[in-house]
């Protein structure tokens, strides 16, 4: 069967499955929305398979619909990059995709420097609330904490590790109220738990738990003096040299959620993708570079 006599009928099921909204994709790919329609019949009649089904009042993807969305998706960006390559000179654009705590504690401190060192260097940071699919089709390159992706290679940036931290104008003979990050029923204050059992230091309490989605808002409710939290070392940083919170103890709890950069091992060759990877790996300590294995990047 001859697909590439049928190139529109994939173009408009690519951007359909991106937006899962005809109308949006009639207005991506500049046409009507019944040309886009009479293009997903040709090509269900094609392939011999429903490829959307309707789905209260709007469209989701049929199993064999995902199965072919998961394959376009990315190819249709490959060309979209390709055709970047080939025409846009001495321009580098990378979208890098990184976590929302990550991504304002750790990166954004440090894109002065970046900037800096490269001025043609156009970086699209893309914040993710969680570890997003690692395709071409969402990023370029990844900063996650599931780097075992077949075909990627990840660099360690860092081991996370939670510290309890209060305000700096906490009562000290008060112990404070706790905020925990662990809303999951039956798991309720799970992080102190954990931190009770590594630092031997009885963190029981006969009052509620305050609670927070994630660690940004956490710190913000450590700020506003709410309680004590559990929050990664790197997000705390600023905030304990800057003297507005203090940390509560000394122990640290591993999550075992490192942070990672990845990507893809068929693309470690572009000039952008090397250039981010080497930025990256100057961030981290001299011993971290020089053993190749990553580590805590350096303050």
């Amino acid at each position: 069967m001859e697909y590439r006599q049928n190139f529109r009928a994939l173009e408009a099921f690519e951007a359909v499955s991106r937006h899962l909204s005809v109308s949006a994709a009639a207005v991506e790919l500049g046409v009507t929305q019944s040309a886009i329609s009479h293009q997903l019949r040709l090509l269900s009649d094609l392939v011999g398979e429903r490829l959307l089904q309707k789905q209260g009042r709007g469209i989701a993807l049929t199993e064999a619909g995902d199965r072919l969305a998961r394959k376009l998706q990315p190819a249709f960006a490959e060309i979209v990059r390709s055709v970047g390559d080939a025409i846009g000179g001495t321009r580098h654009v990378v979208r890098l995709a990184i976590c929302s705590s990550f991504g304002p504690a750790w990166l954004v401190p440090r894109l002065a420097g970046f900037y800096a060192t490269k001025p043609a260097f156009d970086l699209q940071v893309c914040m993710y609330a969680r570890d997003p699919e690692l395709t071409d089709a969402v990023a370029d390159a990844f900063v996650t904490t599931l780097p075992t992706e077949k075909g990627f290679e990840a660099v360690l940036l860092w081991a996370e590790k939670l510290v309890p931290v209060v305000a700096q104008t906490a009562d000290g003979a008060t112990e404070p109220a706790l905020i925990t990050t662990d809303l999951q029923p039956g798991r309720h204050g799970a992080d102190w738990k954990a931190y009770a059992a590594l630092s031997g230091r009885d963190m029981a309490r006969d009052g509620r738990w305050l609670f927070a989605s994630h660690y940004l808002i956490a710190l913000e409710m450590v700020k506003a003096g709410l309680g004590a939290a559990l929050v990664p070392d790197f997000l705390a940083a600023r905030e304990l040299e800057a003297g507005t919170i203090r940390q509560l103890h000394d122990a640290a709890l591993p999550t075992h959620e490192d942070y990672h950069l990845c990507v893809k091992e068929s693309r470690r060759g572009e000039p952008a993708i090397d250039a981010l990877i080497r930025w990256f790996k100057s961030q981290l300590p001299r011993q971290a570079r020089s053993h190749g294995n990553g580590g805590p990047p350096a303050k």
